[in-house]
C-alpha cells in the first residue's frame, strides 16, 4: 500500500523540522554559563506551531480523494426525485 503525500504537505513538514532544529541550536548558545544541550521542548513546540500555522495558511489534504476531473461525480436524478407533472 502506497501513501501519497502532496508536495505542499511535505514542504510544510520540512520547514517545521528546520525551524525546530534552528530553535534547538539557538537555545544552546543563548543560555549563560556552561554550554548546554539545548531545549528540546521549546524546539518541538516551535516546530508544531510552525506546522500548524503553515497548514492553516496553505490548507492541507483532502483534495487527493477527488477524481482528476476536479469535481464530485453526480448521478442523474432518480425517478422518485422528479415531481409528477
Amino acid at each position: 500500500m502506497n501513501l501519497h503525500i502532496s508536495p505542499v504537505n511535505g514542504l510544510i513538514f520540512a520547514v517545521g523540522c528546520f525551524v525546530g532544529y534552528a530553535v534547538y541550536r539557538h537555545s544552546k548558545t543563548s543560555q549563560p554559563g556552561p554550554e548546554t544541550k539545548g531545549d528540546p521542548v521549546a524546539a518541538i513546540a516551535t516546530a508544531l506551531v510552525v506546522v500548524s500555522l503553515l497548514a492553516f495558511l496553505f490548507g492541507v489534504g483532502g483534495d487527493s480523494a477527488l477524481p482528476k476531473g476536479g469535481s464530485e461525480p453526480s448521478a442523474p436524478p432518480s425517478s422518485s426525485a422528479i415531481a409528477p407533472g
